[in-house]
């Protein structure tokens, strides 16, 4: 068991450890955490600004051209893979085109006209918001180099949380001193005190949450966390079947893709997106990818093989019967943002992002006020000696 001396002196050390590494990375924690807050609800504030300029019905009629007619629009877009159908549970949405991630057009369901890319201006600002909060560029492009530096930061953050968890606890085990570390006291001598009362109170509240955000960066820093992880975990999911071409005899007696999405809407009331493929060929069956979530909860995402002929069901892959290497991704990229959980997720995962700002500034204060003292002791010991 260890004695009050080397207690003190280990704690000395994590003390030193915790000042040094926080005082070298904090802009860069700081610049995180700031950006980290600005995009705590990217996603509805995009989704916002599509709305707002999806095209409206014209006046003469609100009917809208068949899928069919608006499919053959989209088969004139050439893409390097197969392309993608994408249709949104909302009023006057466009049709989406892709080319893998990349989005090739947006059509007017009432004109088949290739319209403006929805809530563009948004966008791009979260874009170039996303890239410096991420690689540290102003401009929306990659860098290496940023990409390392955050990083480096990153890791740096995960040690100051552990480092502060264990110079938290109280030097003596008592309710008075765990209740000072623990509630805010709202009367302070000065600014110092109030700063360390701050950074411990705050700092202690939002430590398991910082701590899922930081570790979950790394992820997106470094290559080697999620190889890691795939060297250890299983990547065998149950797929769903593929679907067999047939003649063009036999496609005749097939239900229309408009036809086969009512059937998946009737399956899935709850849809929020449906995705499917732009096959060159007539096949039996037809993979329908469902979104019934916000787009960041994954756990509400399911495929589902339909027939062609008869539009009942064959096979349903959902979330659950993913790889563990890939469930485990997923939730690693939406636990990062707090999407996993819906808006109250988002909240709390910006709301510890602020407060970690909070964290660097206290602790910034506290260092320099530290070193001011250091140096007026200095001065006092030189003065002292001449």
């Amino acid at each position: 068991m260890l004695d009050l001396g080397q207690y003190m002196n280990i704690r000395k050390t994590f003390f030193w450890l915790h000042l040094i590494i926080g005082c070298s990375a904090a802009i860069f924690i700081f610049l995180m955490s700031i950006t980290g807050v600005a995009l705590t609800y990217e996603r509805q504030m995009i989704k916002a600004a599509e709305r707002s300029d999806y095209p409206a019905a014209p006046t003469a009629s609100n009917n809208k051209l068949p899928l069919s007619q608006l499919l053959i629009i989209a088969q004139q877009y050439p893409s390097k893979k197969i392309a993608q159908i994408v249709v949104e549970n909302q009023p006057n949405a466009p049709i989406i085109i892709k080319d893998g991630r990349k989005t090739l057009a947006y059509l007017n369901p009432y004109t088949g006209a290739e319209v403006a890319i929805p809530g563009q201006g948004t966008k791009t600002f979260f874009r170039k918001l996303r890239a410096f909060h991420r690689w540290l560029t102003f401009d929306g492009s990659f860098s290496q180099t940023g990409r390392e530096v955050n990083g480096v930061a990153n890791v740096i953050f995960i040690v100051l949380i552990l480092s502060g968890l264990y110079l938290w606890l109280p030097k003596r085990f008592n309710n008075r001193a765990f209740k000072q570390r623990l509630t805010l006291s709202g009367n302070y001598p000065n600014k110092s005190a109030r700063n360390y009362q701050w950074h411990n109170v705050f700092g202690i509240y939002i430590a398991p949450v910082i701590f899922v955000v930081a570790v979950t960066a790394i992820f997106f820093s470094y290559k080697w966390p999620g190889q890691t992880l795939k060297n250890y975990v299983s990547t065998e999911s149950v797929s769903l079947a593929k679907p067999v071409e047939v003649s063009a005899q036999q496609s005749e007696s097939q239900l229309p893709i408009a036809k086969q999405l009512t059937k998946v809407r009737q399956y899935y009331p709850q849809w929020q997106s449906i995705q499917f493929s732009l096959d060159n060929a007539p096949t039996n069956s037809k993979v329908y990818r469902v979104d019934m979530g916000n787009g960041g909860e994954p756990q509400k995402r399911v495929s589902v093989l339909l027939n062609a002929s008869t539009g009942e069901m064959i096979q349903e892959q959902k979330f659950e019967q993913l790889s563990t290497y890939s469930k485990i991704r997923s939730y690693i990229r939406f636990l990062h943002t707090g999407e996993v959980f819906g808006p109250f997720g988002q909240t709390i995962a910006g709301l510890a992002s602020l407060f970690a700002c909070l964290l660097v500034y206290t602790g910034a204060m506290l260092s320099w006020r530290r070193w001011k003292n250091s140096r007026k002791v200095s001065a006092n010991v030189s003065a002292q000696v001449n």
